[in-house]
């Protein structure tokens, strides 16, 4: 198997690195092979620009999903962005390795996504969802929080981790992922032994990650014309709930 581990934390001896590491070492322990994305260490902008393009078809608007698009047809894109589409290409398993802040993904890692999850290569012409350009290829967000897991439950302080969660698991859908449960560790300016026992958990999790089932997500036929699920189907995700 080949396991991508995209790294989204600017300190090298930070707790997200430290899981990133552990990713490595445990994959290659079972023989496969692993690739490290560190966006921080690459200097990885967040923003989409015209540096985006080598040739622009249009220099005198920007339109993204065109340019993009026509970037991927014709192998224009920048070479930060062609080294990471690359490695998607590559990869059966891509490991999204970050903190939450303020709710949601740092800036580089949904800049990431903006740049790299280009029309042509993960989605558009029909591809989407369960036909999308990446399917059959699996995705796990592995997150820390700073805070006690129990904050981030539907009673919690800060809500239902899984609604949190929900725009970046179908973004990862959307391109064709199938997309594995999260892995959260807490409380990460803990105790050295709270760091230590979700390493440990996170080594655990990893090695036993090839049998498991993914997320439900519905199937484009289970929604009518108007992108309503049809009557009689029932809501499933974070996303859609009866």
């Amino acid at each position: 198997m080949n396991v991508l581990v995209v790294l989204g934390h600017p300190e090298p001896k930070s707790f997200n690195a430290a899981l990133a590491a552990t990713a490595k070492r445990v994959f290659e322990a079972q023989g496969h092979t692993v690739r490290i994305s560190d966006l921080y260490a690459q200097d990885f902008k967040s923003e989409v620009t015209r540096g985006d393009f080598k040739n622009q078809r249009d220099p005198e608007m920007l339109n993204i999903i065109r340019e993009q698009g026509n970037a991927w047809k014709t192998g224009g894109f920048a070479d930060e962005i062609k080294r990471e589409i690359d490695h998607i290409a590559w990869a059966d398993l891509v490991i999204v390795q970050c903190p939450i802040w303020w709710f949601g993904l740092p800036a580089i890692v949904k800049g990431w996504m903006d740049r790299v999850f280009v029309p042509g290569f993960t989605y558009g012409r029909g591809k989407w969802y369960e036909t999308g350009g990446l399917a059959g290829k699996r995705a796990m967000m592995s997150v820390t929080f700073d805070a006690k897991a129990s904050a981030y439950t539907a009673r919690g302080r800060y809500g239902d981790s899984d609604i949190m969660l929900w725009p970046i698991h179908t973004s990862l859908r959307f391109v064709g992922f199938d997309v594995l449960r999260p892995f959260i560790a807490d409380q990460v300016s803990g105790s050295a032994d709270a760091r230590a026992k979700s390493l440990a958990a996170f080594e655990a999790r990893l090695k036993a990650i090839g049998s498991e089932t993914p997320m439900p997500f519905h199937t484009l036929d289970e929604f009518d014309e108007d992108d309503m699920l049809k009557p009689g189907v029932k809501g499933r995700t974070a996303g859609q709930r009866d």
